[in-house]
């Protein structure tokens, strides 16, 4: 009898239901499968006779059968209220058929004049749509066969769209087929709708009015991908990507039918419905406003799929709409994430409990017997005798091997995890389901017996038959397989099972597993194919958990990862949304198994991962999308991060094929390919390096067009890349030329992906092709102009500076400022931030001739783009002039020579605003270099002399020198310029060789012993035509080499106060190094002189376009310099100086600065005062204001010059009176030294104005006459060219 009320599902629910849920009445349901329970686990005390035994075996048989019968009635009784639940629910939702029905025709001809013709359109036009409604494809051939529609997407799209009596659902059915023309028609059709300003939820509800979507999965996915795509296109900047709408309109119809299916519990809330369009990167997901408007007009108006009218076609049925719409919840399920419940599983039963007791005591004291209908009450039914259930099942599992009891256990395992999956009883699901997974045994294959081969069995079968069930388990049943497979090919494994056991046993149980390794076990792979979304992502998931677990053993296997291949390939058809979730844990394990220890594991898995590229590269990837460069950003990682050169080889050879084989199906995938290629291009063997650098040309050069999006800047940084290799530079020479190649493309307006788009259309299109695209190649080639193989800086300084002098019009003022301080002057950061050993103690001459001609070329490319750039002019300067002032001599010798290059060629552009800004920098400059040092330390013998307070209170624009408490000078600079510490004292150093050279060719000779000089006055001034290199000399201190004094230096007179030189000048320490305060003096002087030949540059080419202002500012340019050598070189300081000196060497001077500025002072002095000007104002138009500036300037410019020469001539007459009072050798060397001074006054007088000189005869005269006596005769040479060209016209 027990057997048969176990038997009776609607029994055994009522009886739960009218006993245990009764407070009343005891708990019946629960006492029968408890006492069953303990029957079946033989809890009874038996006799120990035979019968009694045989008894008790057989009532535990029973029982335990009657346990089974219960599971298996609650599944039935579940199965069956369900389906009865179905049928109600279609009951509402019968079709309707419409008979009525209009056709629009559209007639080439004029129907209405033709009857007969139209009416035969008409019958063609209804089979036509009668075929279409019964098989789509056929029909359209029909269509076209009969010219009704036009043999192209475009036409059929159309027709489609406006024909009414097509039936809705096979006109989605159509559009989701995925051969060629059929999609190409989806494309149409999706193509010829607009969505341009419509919200996301309105333009679903418009593409959804023309046709019902399709049943199958990979049609939505089709469909619904080419809508992102088009929504996307017609609202540009909603979305970062199609990818976002691709899951937003999914997720839009997983929420419609959520929200209006009545068989949908418990429904989806608006929290759950942002949780499942957000992702890991906040700026790929919807707004989140967007999305709340999108819940709350789905949830209050449902998108209709189908509208009221039918079909012609009478025969066509259509499914009921209850089903239809649980159709659509299975198939938008696979795609989207699990809902979980927010009720307590518990809590849920206990309500479910509470309410059936109240409805017992609302019938009163009738005691009426009630009748279970409600599904739910299956639930609390199975959870209150489950536990019991399958603690019987596993001790009767454990007690022996009674064939008939293990395998009602089976059965009653199968049926226990039906029922709880089904009842979403997810705990007790898993508590059966690794009982049963325990019981295989394969864990300890010693203890296996015949039963864990069927505990086995049936796990495998329950793969096959309801994989869904198994969701969080697959990890564990997975290991089993996993298991099954070491123990049946491991021959020594394999003789351990059933240790102990008889041999036929023994074979027996082997040869049982060795059946289900085979077919049964491969149908778990196999099979992976028919899964759900959800459950194929925890398939793999599980099965990637297990393969690691593999390579981590010793030796390492590889079964798993075969089969991750395998349902790969089984599952590659699935739709995009899904295998995007597949990807992201199968990249994660390539890339593991990728960096495995042994590379033929490593390389298995890179070969593998070939292989699922390759196959993905098939399908065809729409505009907008990036799956494909997620396939690829495995081989990206393992190349950056795999140290075996071996592996790193193989995935270029891999990268290799595949663009062979499928370069026309590449498109987001070029990014991760030109990154694997950026990699390969780092390593340092070169064999990789080539081989990936030979795909990058052939792609540049015959692929380009393929290089779609931003792609074309990962391509540039790749080239940019291999000019940087270090392995080969013919690969960077290369490299620099594909980078060319690169340009002229862009410059043609062949933006990447075949798009023709100017570059300076308008402003915005200018900098968007200006910043995203030429910028990195010009960085790039900018940084290699750094780079240590002479060849290749060449070529990138070549290359980047003809594509700016090439391309520089087309730029816009912005990125001119970006390319210059961005670009450019960081090319130069070397040479601004040199030290002192940085340029001279390197020896790097092809180095120092590279930064000299990148500044040529740089003020080459100013002067050429000078109107589109002259607001560049202030940070050019200054980084010419902060080179300027340090103290390495080829830093200074580079920046100047480009500075005089840059007034020499583009000084006649230079708007007035430039050449005051021009000379105010040189001034600053000439100030800042100025060696002040020589002041401190190196003595003057009367530091308040009149003949040198001019020099110690400059001036000009805020810009003063003052001294200090200690007697030392300091400037007072304007808030521009910097306070120079001038505390430190100088130490002397004579012992370089350098410091005695000769002046270079081309300067003014030092008078040679015998009083002569060695050149005439007139070459001592700069000659414009050499470079500033070439006039560079290695020491500017210079001295004359003077004979040794006859007598000794005891006659010359001891000054008041001699100066004590530090113990580091004494003559035995000299010799050793030259001081670093004394090689910054020599810095600042080689500045100064090359400061003298810029502005020397300036007054000889552009002295006509500068204001008079400008030139006065030139005056006190060089007045400035000049005073300040001449201080140095007094008559008194180089006696003073000559103590220190020994007899054949000259003292320290600044000789060769006051010899050039003399000149140049002179020569400008002379151009105003001379009237070298008055034909250039004859021909300017009569303006007072000109004319008065000029006459101002003349006579501040006659004021100065006869000054100046006073001055030098009042100098020289007095050291000439003192050879006259008494004979001194110092005195004769004194004098000397400075005879090219006067020399060079003298000539200048000889082309004085003629009425300036006269004017001024009178101080002039007692001057000259006394020097008619001097014993230089150099100087009574210049003296009597003096006197024949100035005074013999005055003779009578």
């Amino acid at each position: 009898m027990l057997e048969n009320v176990c038997k009776d599902p609607q029994m055994l629910v009522d009886v739960y239901v009218n006993y245990d849920c009764d407070l009343e009445a005891p708990n019946l349901f629960e006492r029968l499968v408890t006492t069953l329970s303990k029957m079946a686990q033989g809890a009874q005390s038996a006799d120990p006779n035979s019968v009694v035994a045989n008894q008790t075996t057989s009532i535990k048989g029973s029982a335990l059968q009657c346990l089974v019968n219960v599971l298996k009635s609650l599944v039935d009784w579940e199965k069956s209220r369900r389906q009865s639940e179905r049928k109600r629910g279609g009951i509402g939702s019968s079709e309707e058929d419409s008979a009525g029905e209009s056709v629009e025709l559209k007639s080439r001809e004029d129907v209405t004049s033709n009857f007969e013709k139209a009416k035969a359109h008409k019958s063609t036009m209804e089979a036509a749509i009668s075929e279409f409604n019964r098989q789509p494809v056929k029909g359209i051939g029909y269509l076209i066969s009969n010219k009704l529609v036009e043999n192209n997407p475009a036409s059929v799209a159309q027709f489609l769209r406006n024909t009414l009596s097509l039936d809705k659902a096979m006109i989605g059915d159509y559009l989701g087929q995925h051969e060629e023309f059929p999609l190409a028609v989806m494309h149409a059709y999706v193509d010829s709708m607009t969505f341009s300003g419509m919200k996301f939820h309105t333009a679903i509800r418009e593409f959804l009015k023309g046709f019902r979507l399709p049943g199958e999965a990979q049609k939505i996915d089709r469909i619904m991908e080419k809508f992102a795509e088009r929504y996307c296109a017609d609202n540009p900047g909603l979305f970062k990507n199609a990818d976002t709408a691709y899951v937003l309109a999914y997720a839009v119809i997983m929420l419609n039918t959520d929200a209006h299916n009545p068989m949908v519990w418990p429904k989806m809330s608006k929290s759950d419905f942002i949780r499942m369009n957000a992702t890991n990167d906040p700026e790929e997901s919807a707004p989140t406003e967007l999305l709340e408007e999108i819940y709350d007009s789905i949830v209050k108006e449902e998108i209709k799929m189908k509208d009221d009218a039918t079909g012609i076609g009478k025969g066509v049925r259509q499914k009921p709409e209850g089903e239809e719409r649980g159709r659509l919840v299975s198939i938008l399920n696979l795609a989207l994430p699990k809902q979980k419940s927010a009720v307590d599983a518990k809590s849920e039963s206990e309500s479910i409990i509470k309410q059936t007791q109240a409805i017992i005591r609302n019938q009163g004291a009738k005691r009426v017997f009630y009748t279970a209908q409600e599904i739910e009450l299956v639930k609390p039914t199975v959870e209150a005798v489950g536990w019991s259930l399958l603690a019987t099942f596993s001790v009767t599992m454990e007690e022996g091997e009674n064939r008939p009891r293990v395998a009602l256990c089976m059965e009653g395992f199968k049926a226990g995890i039906h029922i709880t999956y089904v009842l979403g009883m997810d705990t007790m699901r898993y508590a059966f389901l690794t009982s049963l997974v325990r019981f295989t045994f394969l864990h300890a294959p010693k203890d296996m017996r015949s039963k864990n081969v069927e505990a086995l069995r049936t796990l495998l079968g329950l793969c096959d038959s309801e994989p869904d069930s198994l969701q969080d388990t697959w990890n564990a049943v997975l290991e089993c397989v996993s298991r099954l497979e070491f123990i049946t090919t491991t021959p020594v494994i394999a003789a351990s099972v059933m240790h102990g056991s008889n041999q036929i046993s023994r074979d027996a149980v082997v040869q049982s597993l060795k059946e289900l390794a085979g077919k049964p076990a491969e149908q778990v792979f196999t099979n992976s194919e028919k899964l759900p979304s959800d459950s194929v992502v925890e398939f793999f998931t599980a099965l990637c958990g297990v393969s690691a677990e593999e390579l981590r053993q010793t030796p390492a296997r590889v079964f798993s990862l075969q089969k991750l291949v395998e349902i790969s390939y089984y599952n590659i058809a699935r739709i995009r949304m899904v295998w995007a979730r597949i990807w992201t844990v199968l990249a994660d394990h390539f890339i593991s198994a990728g960096s495995h220890a042994d590379e033929k594991i490593a390389m298995y898995a890179i070969d593998s991962l070939r292989q699922l590229g390759m196959k993905y590269l098939e399908r065809a990837e729409l505009t907008n999308f990036t799956f494909q460069n997620d396939i690829l950003k495995p081989f990206v990682i393992l190349m950056r991060n795999s140290r075996s050169g071996t592996v790193r080889s193989l995935i270029v050879d891999c990268i290799v094929q595949m663009i062979k084989s499928k370069v026309g199906s590449i498109k987001s995938g070029w990014r991760s390919v030109f990154m694997i290629f950026t990699a390969a291009a780092d390593d340092d063997m070169e064999p990789i390096v080539e081989s990936a650098f030979e795909n990058v040309e052939q792609v540049v050069l015959e692929h380009f067009d393929q290089v779609v999006g931003d792609c074309f800047m990962d391509c540039v940084n790749c080239l940019i890349r291999f000019a940087n290799n270090k392995t080969s530079h013919r690969i960077s020479l290369k490299a620099v030329a594909l980078l060319r190649i690169c340009e002229d493309r862009l410059a043609e307006g062949r933006i990447p992906g075949e798009a023709l788009k100017p570059i300076s259309v308008d402003a915005d299109s200018a900098f968007d092709v200006t910043e995203h695209y030429w910028f990195p190649m010009l960085a790039g080639l900018s940084a290699l102009t750094s780079d240590s193989r002479p060849e290749v800086r060449s070529c990138a300084l070549e290359v980047l500076f003809d594509l700016l002098n090439e391309r520089g019009s087309k730029f816009s003022t912005s990125f001119w400022e970006s390319i210059f301080h961005r670009v450019l002057f960081p090319m130069f950061d070397h040479v601004r931030h040199a030290g002192k050993e940085s340029l001279i103690s390197s020896g790097d001459e092809l180095f120092r001739e590279s930064s000299i001609h990148s500044l040529q070329l740089l003020c080459n490319l100013f002067n050429t783009f000078y109107k589109e750039v002259c607001f560049m002019l202030p940070p050019l300067l200054s980084l010419l002039l902060d080179c300027a002032k340090k103290s390495d001599q080829t830093v200074v010798s580079i920046s100047l020579g480009a500075l005089v290059h840059l007034i020499e060629v583009g000084g006649h552009q230079f708007s007035e605003s430039d050449w005051d800004m021009l000379l105010k920098s040189i001034r600053d400059a000439s100030y800042t270099t100025q060696p002040l040092e020589l002041l401190n330390a190196l003595g003057l013998e009367n530091p308040m002399n009149p003949s040198i307070l001019r020099d110690l209170k400059v001036h000009t624009d805020g810009y003063q020198f003052r001294s200090t408490d200690n007697g030392n000078i300091s400037p007072l600079a304007s808030p521009s310029s910097s306070t120079r510490n001038t505390n430190a004292s100088v130490s002397q150093d004579h012992s370089q060789d350098s410091a005695l050279q000769p002046i270079p060719d081309g300067s003014e000779g030092v008078p040679s012993p015998s009083g002569r000089a060695q050149k005439s006055a007139e070459a001592g001034s700069l000659q414009r035509s050499q470079t500033i290199g070439q006039r560079i000399m290695d020491n500017i201190f210079l001295r004359g080499f003077t004979s040794k004094p006859k007598s000794p230096t005891s006659e010359t007179p001891v000054p008041s106060s001699p100066l004590k030189l530090p113990e580091s000048l004494e003559p035995d320490a000299r010799d050793e190094e030259e001081s670093p305060l004394m090689a910054t003096v020599r810095g600042k002087c080689i500045t100064q002189l090359l400061l003298l030949g810029a502005v020397d540059s300036i007054q000889k080419k552009y002295w006509d376009n500068l204001k008079a202002t400008q030139k006065i500012a030139i005056m006190d340019i060089l007045l400035s310099l000049l005073e300040f050598a001449a201080s140095y070189n007094s008559y008194s300081n180089l006696r003073t100086r000559m103590h220190h000196t020994p007899a054949e060497r000259p003292p320290l001077n600044l000789l060769r600065q006051e010899l050039a500025g003399t000149s140049i002072y002179l020569d400008v002095l002379q151009k105003v005062t001379s009237g070298f000007n008055d034909n250039n104002r004859q021909n300017l138009e009569s303006n007072g204001s000109q004319d008065t500036e000029d006459s101002k300037l003349e006579g501040i410019a006659e004021e100065r010059l006869i000054s100046f020469c006073e001055q030098v001539l009042r100098d020289a007459t007095d050291l000439q009176s003192i050879i006259g009072e008494a004979t001194n050798v110092d005195i004769h060397r004194v004098l000397e030294l400075r005879s090219p001074i006067i020399i060079k006054v003298l000539r200048g007088m000889c082309f004085m104005n003629n009425k300036i000189f006269r004017k001024h005869l009178r101080e002039f005269y007692p001057l000259l006459t006394k020097l008619v006596c001097c014993d230089q005769l150099g100087v009574r040479g210049a003296l009597g060219d003096l006197f024949r060209i100035q005074l013999k016209a005055l003779l009578p």
